[in-house]
């Protein structure tokens, strides 16, 4: 017989307006089948169905996180990766020190890695050279990789390791800072930086990856996180996870989006179902990061010491993209052109223009009515940029935890007051009527939806600061943007982000309603399960 489950007894919050709320939910062989009154779900029950009482706790559809990197973070996080982001070591001098006693401990040749340099938040921060890195650790391989991901920086044991050389030419995509003899000074960025951490990775073997992923995977699990993405997946990919499926772990459904840096890539199409691991289309960064300085702006940088020493930004920076136009076209041009959905980093708001501009005329001769463009991140998205994003039918993934965690230097150094009241606008573009989602981009921060529906509803920086008030979204919107919103924008709303007949059974059990929780108190919302596919994958261990 099949496996039956009958959830009742609490709040049941349905995300569907079609029916908002019910008594209960009945579930057969991991399909949702009745969401309505206890006694017509019970009439469907048999000796066999599994009771769920929920005791006055919260039925929601499960979380989805809509731009993650979960097999990267793996890579990223966890021994032998040392962690120095600014929330674990709070200054530049102690970063140094830490580095220094990792160094010591090393056995000659050892591949040494770090992971969270930050110029925004170490205070007394300076830019590492390879020279430096050198003084510091003749004997090893040796990376600093920065909290946003995008730059790394390395010495000359790291450059020998990679293959970069004084001769090495830079890949289109790339930057490798250079010194006036061509040799390069340190520091890397973009697409050969996660090339580079390739190095780094493959050295210490895919039993310790193994086992970062199973934590990493683990962790989404335990936030109520049932579907996220991959978002610079790479073919390699798909043989951890084969193995994690094939091992039975309880992960969560994955909406692969292949890196590209060529136009000529070949996308791996896949489908591992029902809806586990599937290429839901092709990623492209067009900039970089704003923390670093190489996204494209329509007014420049602030200029203070650290956009001008920590950042070295010259003055009137306003940046640029990733790679020369013809180049960037032919990648677009080419992937729409397979049918493949495209989702863009797009961070600067000069970026976004030159995106549009482009995405209109491909569409205006590839017509297609439901590609469901995503641009990533949307940093300074301008009003007028969301209005012609809803003529075009183009949809935004917001990187809110850039308020969280970096509000404060994003107000009072880099852009200013005027253009952080603006930044990451999810609550305009929600309002607007755009089917936003929100993410956390693991691993720049931790997996936690109920964290992200914080941060969009309050925009609360670390010192306590509202970081554009005008922009903080309602409560339905913002959940709706880690659920059915989010499902919509990875094209799975027929069968996830709502708990509705006929999709798959994917929840999370809230001790409280996230819609009658003080905005302020939502990530301190107690998790107590998690379901997939109809089966508890987690449960908290106080229950």
């Amino acid at each position: 017989m099949s496996a039956s489950t009958l959830f009742f007894g609490g709040e049941i919050v349905t995300v569907d307006p079609e029916r908002p709320s019910a008594d209960a939910v009945f579930v057969d062989d991991g399909t949702i089948v009745h969401v309505g009154r206890l006694s017509d779900a019970e009439a469907m029950a048999d000796e066999n169905t599994e009771r769920v009482d929920l005791n006055g706790a919260v039925l929601l559809p499960g979380f989805i996180d809509a731009h993650s990197h979960p097999l990267w973070a793996a890579k990223t996080r966890g021994a032998p990766v040392v962690d120095i982001r600014a929330e674990t070591v709070p200054t530049f001098d102690a970063v140094l020190a830490k580095i220094e006693r990792r160094v010591a401990a090393a056995t000659p040749g050892e591949h040494l890695l770090f992971f969270g340099l930050d110029a925004q938040l170490h205070d007394g921060f300076q830019a590492l050279t390879r020279d430096w890195l050198d003084q510091i650790a003749p004997d090893n391989p040796l990376g600093v990789q920065t909290s946003n991901c995008h730059a790394l920086y390395m010495n000359s044991a790291g450059f020998a390791a990679c293959g970069i050389a004084a001769d090495t030419p830079t890949p289109t995509g790339s930057v490798i800072e250079r010194d006036p003899s061509g040799r390069p000074n340190g520091k890397i960025a973009e697409a050969i930086t996660w090339k580079a951490l390739e190095t780094f990775y493959e050295a210490w073997g895919d039993d310790r990856l193994n086992a970062e992923f199973k934590a990493t995977i683990d962790d989404f699990i335990a936030n109520g996180i049932t579907t996220t993405t991959e978002h610079l997946y790479l073919p390699f990919y798909r043989a951890y996870y084969d193995a994690a499926l094939k091992q039975g772990w309880p992960m969560p459904r994955i909406a692969a989006y292949q890196q590209a840096v060529t136009p000529d890539m070949a996308v791996e199409d896949m489908n591992i179902g029902p809806d586990r691991l599937w290429m839901a289309g092709v990623k492209i960064h067009a900039d970089g990061s704003p923390f670093i300085g190489n996204i494209w702006l329509t007014e420049p940088y602030l200029e203070n010491d650290i956009t001008r020493a920590r950042m070295g930004l010259g003055s009137g920076h306003t940046g640029g993209v990733n790679y020369p136009m013809e180049f960037f076209e032919a990648m677009v041009r080419n992937y729409v052109g397979q049918g493949w959905q495209m989702t863009i980093h797009t961070q600067g708001d000069r970026t976004i223009d030159m995106v549009l501009d482009l995405l209109e005329t491909v569409l205006a001769e590839q017509p297609r009515p439901d590609h469901r463009f995503r641009l990533e991140h949307c940093a300074l998205m301008r009003d007028d940029q969301i209005t012609r994003c809803l003529e075009l039918g183009v949809i935004g993934s917001f990187f809110i935890n850039h308020i969280t965690h970096w509000g404060g230097p994003i107000e009072d150094v880099l852009f200013g007051p005027e253009r952080a009241a603006h930044y990451v606008p999810a609550g305009g573009a929600a309002q607007a009527g755009m089917r936003i989602s929100l993410h956390a981009d693991t691993p720049m921060t931790d997996p936690s939806c109920l964290e992200l529906m914080q941060a969009a509803m309050t925009r609360r920086a670390a010192d306590g600061r509202c970081v554009g008030p005008g922009q903080r979204m309602q409560a339905m919107d913002a959940l709706k943007a880690i659920t059915i919103d989010a499902a919509y924008q990875i094209k799975k709303e027929n069968v996830l982000g709502s708990i509705t007949p006929g999709k798959h059974a994917d929840f999370v059990i809230l001790a409280e309603n996230p819609l009658n929780v003080a905005a302020d108190a939502l990530r301190t919302i107690e998790i107590q399960q998690t379901w997939l596919a109809g089966k508890k994958v987690w449960t908290n261990a106080r229950i």
